[in-house]
């Protein structure tokens, strides 16, 4: 029984007692699964349950029919606590989130660094962390991105971000007031 979950285009496969029965029970879903979800999603597809102290969500219901634990999380946290040092690597440690929206946006200490709209944009070639356009969104995202870092007991530093005061132009174009600053 394939079981696959995307975030970020990468899959969970799986197979499942009574779960077998070829390509009509596979499931894709939009779930943010993320790497502390495997051993409750497991479990939960064993039909044991998933223990108090257990971090993590079971998504096992997608593919079984039962009913999904409350609380789904509407995004996955991502982290890169180290660097190693290697040539195509960070040169700071990092954390970001992947939403079920689409949305992925990852900070560096103090700053923003990217976003990306991934149902628009999957490869990430567009940033728009620095686009006024998106100060909103990436505000949204930050506050999200803080309520996992809060949730897991991590010391990381997020960027403040301020979303500048719109006012419309007459025309097609957008004007910013000017008493406004960005901090980030």
């Amino acid at each position: 029984m394939p079981f696959i979950i995307s975030t970020g285009h990468s899959c969970m496969y799986s197979v499942a007692p009574g779960l077998l029965y070829g390509a009509n029970n596979a499931c894709l879903c939009d779930a943010p699964l993320n790497h502390v979800d495997v051993a409750p999603t497991t479990l939960g597809l064993c039909g044991v349950a998933v223990p108090d102290w257990m971090q993590g969500y079971d998504y096992s219901g997608y593919v079984t029919g039962k009913p999904l634990p409350p609380q789904e999380p509407d995004s996955a946290y991502l982290q890169c606590n180290e660097v190693t040092g290697h040539l195509n690597s960070t040169a700071e440690p990092w954390r970001g989130i992947v939403t079920r929206e689409g949305w992925k946006y990852v900070a560096l200490p103090g700053e923003p660094w990217m976003l990306f709209n991934l149902k628009d944009d999957p490869y990430e070639q567009m940033n728009m962390a620095q686009i006024t356009n998106y100060r909103e969104i990436l505000a949204d995202l930050n506050e999200r991105l803080q309520a996992w870092i809060d949730k897991t007991g991590d010391d990381f530093t997020l960027p403040k971000i301020e979303v500048p005061h719109i006012r419309k132009s007459r025309g097609n174009g957008v004007y910013y007031a000017p008493d406004k600053k960005l901090e980030y």
